[in-house]
């Protein structure tokens, strides 16, 4: 069986990078005693996979693993040995127990939603309804690669400004094909209301699947 875990990490955690955080999940598992399956071969290693990994400088409040056990146990019972297990700064919230024939995090995911604090951007909120009108959004995506352009309008799904907490509220494409990340869409959008771009605080709050054709939270496709 698999087992789907959904843990915060939260914002003392933010510039740990990935490596970090999968080595301290593995010593977690390791500590909380439960029947993790590992690869085969000269080199074992667990099978744990994340849905997708967090950017360094970015925190989440309903990140997603899977992890593979061995035997089939029960989904509460994981739950309580990782909260026993895991660091402060990376509490478990939930745990599902899945068949091995269920499709992969990574497989299901679509779209993945962020709260963006700024420090002060009436010009940017200001901006959001013209933003959102346009039919096009070209911006430039840089990678190692080189630049090249695109259009990530229709990659963009909702964008609010939240005026009490000083942030943007933003769901956007996740997918291997299709991803907006966050400061791209800061970037255009203060480029389109004639602002510098903003320094951010990036949390990302969810991750989605779909079902039925609309976004449901991936733990519970």
């Amino acid at each position: 069986m698999r087992l789907f875990i959904a843990f915060e990490k939260t914002f003392a955690l933010r510039h740990i990078g990935h490596l970090d955080l999968l080595r301290a999940a593995q010593r977690a598992l390791r500590r909380s005693g439960l029947p993790v399956a590992y690869s085969h071969g000269f080199n074992p290693h667990m099978l744990i996979a994340f849905a997708s990994p967090l950017p360094v400088g970015q925190s989440g409040r309903e990140e997603l693993a899977e992890v593979t056990l061995e035997r089939e146990t029960d989904a509460k019972e994981c739950l309580s040995a990782l909260k026993r297990a895991m660091p402060r700064d990376l509490p478990p919230v939930k745990a599902r127990a899945v068949g091995d024939e269920h499709p992969k995090l990574m497989a299901m995911l679509r779209t993945a939603s962020y709260m963006i604090r700024v420090d002060g951007a009436p010009g940017l909120a200001a901006a959001v309804p013209r933003f959102l009108a346009r039919a096009e959004i070209p911006a430039i995506r840089v990678s190692k690669s080189g630049s090249v352009g695109v259009d990530i309008r229709p990659m963009l799904h909702e964008l609010k400004y939240v005026e009490p907490l000083s942030a943007f509220f933003a769901r956007v494409s996740f997918t291997e094909r299709e991803t907006l990340k966050p400061d791209l869409l800061m970037r255009s959008l203060a480029e389109y209301a004639g602002e510098p771009e903003p320094d951010t605080l990036i949390e990302r709050l969810r991750l989605f699947g779909e079902r039925n054709g609309e976004p449901a939270p991936l733990m519970d496709c």
